[in-house]
């Protein structure tokens, strides 16, 4: 059987480096965007967990409200959640009782909630992508894991395979079906449909409205992205006319083509209160992804993770290698030193994960 198996190759490799299944190099170069590639980093020292960027990311791309009996269901539908994490932390009176904690007396004193938002990490070697049996979730040439909605037949492999559980399923039709009338949406294409009463004019025009049975995720908020991609083109058309003569003679490079530095925001990062998110473009100096998401060396070797410049930068779930663009900055502490069992309090998150 093993001289039957296939060698262990990646699908993904870095520009410039990749190889053939007999480790010859290739000159020809994946197709990429020169001019942009777009990543996240979330830094959870100002993350306050307030769950602004699930109400704003909710209102952005028109997603559904199920409803607390399809939630209870597992059946939640967010594009991002905010995930707790509780830290426990024995003080100096605890640490010499043989009885167990009180929870009424003594859990309030020593547990510490975590906030730490999750969407889709938009990973380089997604492995949700691998799975689909219809190509209905592919890889940009700027770094996101699109989603062609239209194509997707509701397999659910991607949420299956997604490390980071950040798929959700439509199981009901809420843009036609009545969801307020009793199990009209289980009904399916037999439910009293929504008449009259204007349900499109509280929804994003510029994004698209799912239906039943497919599955949907974060999208970088791709409609701002685009459309900071239109402008960036039409200010470079403006200056070729400008300049007199043929437009066709006019020499445009990668550069021309970008998107100014910190135009796009993406629906959470406005709404967030403590500034926590940071979303741009990775080939642009001038951004401020580049304070936290800038690596060492630029052309590393394959299966080589990169290294930050920034030391409170790390991907989540980092060992199973699917090189996610949206990064977090590990949790700092300050606690005071005079205060009872300072000793024990936890200086960072960086090794909760």
């Amino acid at each position: 059987m093993d001289s039957h198996a296939p060698q262990n190759i990646g699908l993904y490799k870095y520009v410039g480096n990749a190889k053939d299944a007999k480790g010859n190099k290739i000159d020809r170069e994946h197709l990429w965007d020169k001019s942009h590639q777009w990543a996240m980093s979330i830094d959870l020292s100002t993350c306050t967990g307030c769950s602004a960027c699930l109400v704003a990311c909710q209102a952005e791309n028109n997603i559904p409200v199920v409803g607390k009996t399809q939630v209870a269901m597992g059946r939640e539908m967010h594009w991002i959640r905010m995930d707790r994490y509780f830290s426990e932390t024995q003080t100096p009176e605890h640490e010499d009782r043989d009885e167990p904690l009180n929870p009424s007396e003594d859990w309030n004193q020593v547990l510490e909630m975590i906030p730490n938002p999750v969407a889709c990490v938009q990973c380089e070697v997604a492995p949700c992508e691998t799975v689909c049996p219809v190509n209905a979730t592919v890889h940009t040439e700027d770094g996101l894991n699109a989603m062609a909605y239209n194509r997707c037949i509701g397999t659910r492999y991607c949420a299956n395979n997604c490390p980071y559980k950040a798929r959700r399923f439509n199981f009901f039709d809420y843009n036609k079906r009545n969801p307020l009338l009793h199990k009209n949406l289980y009904k399916g294409p037999f439910g009293e449909k929504q008449v009259g009463d204007s349900k499109h004019l509280q929804r994003n025009p510029n994004v698209s409205v799912r239906m039943r049975g497919v599955m949907e995720k974060c999208t970088y908020c791709v409609q701002r992205i685009q459309d900071a991609k239109i402008k960036a083109k039409y200010v470079t058309k403006r200056k070729a006319q400008l300049s007199g003569g043929s437009s066709t003679k006019v020499k445009l490079t990668d550069k021309d083509l970008m998107a100014p530095a910190n135009a796009v925001a993406v629906a959470c990062q406005e709404a967030c209160p403590a500034g926590a998110i940071v979303f741009g473009n990775l080939l642009n100096p001038d951004d401020l992804i580049q304070k936290t998401k800038a690596v060492k060396e630029k052309d590393l070797p394959n299966n080589v993770q990169p290294t930050f410049v920034n030391p409170r930068t790390y991907d989540l779930l980092n060992y199973i290698g699917t090189r996610p663009r949206t990064s977090y900055m590990a949790r700092v502490k300050n606690p005071n030193a005079k205060m009872p069992g300072a000793d024990n309090v936890g200086r960072a998150t960086i090794h909760m994960h």
